[in-house]
């Protein structure tokens, strides 16, 4: 009893960076809940509105989205640089790169590393992404040094992934998500990160899927890309050339 409890208490402790990041966090939901009329910019965060109207690798996975983002950075490393940071993500692998306090405090037992773990760097479709202890999502595109892709059929009741094939759920959750990694020139390159949703539209999923949690969902994937391109960017400084 008193290993777990001891296992327990190392799963939640935070360190003090790790706290100030999720305050910053924090302030960044509020903002988005305080400018909602800004959502059709943050869709969009870092692309133009003809960059972010092109079509990308896997929107045919959920092509009637009724809730749909596309973030992206410039990174200032080539896209070798940034590619194993994309093939490790995922809980209990490379982490998401994000606001690790936040995501604990849900119990989702996240570690973001800084460093590039081999035994993740050959991912394949059909291998599943964790995304917590209880929940993981298979990969259904997986082009290595470009991009990779999940897909997901959630049963909205019943709280399960179902087989689309074989049932038909009224309250339902269709999910894609996309990161993607492109050149800009020899030394430069830009991440993306691409969510599409479809859900049976309830007002409780209207909300919970657009208004209300868009801030939250922009703030960490936010994160995200800033976590990449400085790992990026520090792993290309630190190479020897």
């Amino acid at each position: 009893m008193g290993t777990v409890s001891l296992n327990k208490q190392r799963k939640t402790r935070f360190t003090f960076l790790q706290v100030l990041e999720g305050g910053e966090g924090i302030l960044i939901i509020i903002a988005a809940y305080l400018t909602l009329f800004f959502k059709p910019l943050r869709d969009r965060w870092g692309l133009s509105q003809k960059e972010a109207n092109a079509s990308f690798r896997g929107d045919h996975l959920v092509p009637q989205p009724r809730s749909e983002f596309v973030h992206a950075i410039e990174i200032n490393a080539p896209t070798s640089f940034v590619w194993p940071w994309i093939a490790q993500i995922g809980q209990g692998r490379g982490g998401f790169y994000s606001y690790e306090a936040l995501e604990n405090l849900f119990g989702l037992q996240i570690n973001n590393s800084d460093k590039i773990l081999p035994e993740f760097q050959q991912p394949k479709i059909g291998d599943l992404i964790p995304f917590g202890p209880k929940d993981a999502y298979p990969l259904v595109i997986c082009e290595h040094g470009k991009a990779m892709a999940i897909e997901n059929w959630y049963d909205l009741n019943k709280n399960s992934v179902y087989n689309q094939a074989l049932e038909s759920p009224t309250n339902y959750l269709h999910l894609s998500w996309l990161w993607m990694v492109e050149p800009i020139d020899e030394h430069r390159s830009r991440f993306v990160s691409r969510n599409r949703v479809d859900y049976n539209p309830s007002l409780k999923n209207s909300l919970l899927f657009g208004l209300l949690g868009e801030p939250v969902v922009f703030a960490m994937d936010r994160k995200m890309c800033y976590g990449i391109k400085r790992r990026a960017e520090n792993l290309y400084r630190t190479t020897p050339r």
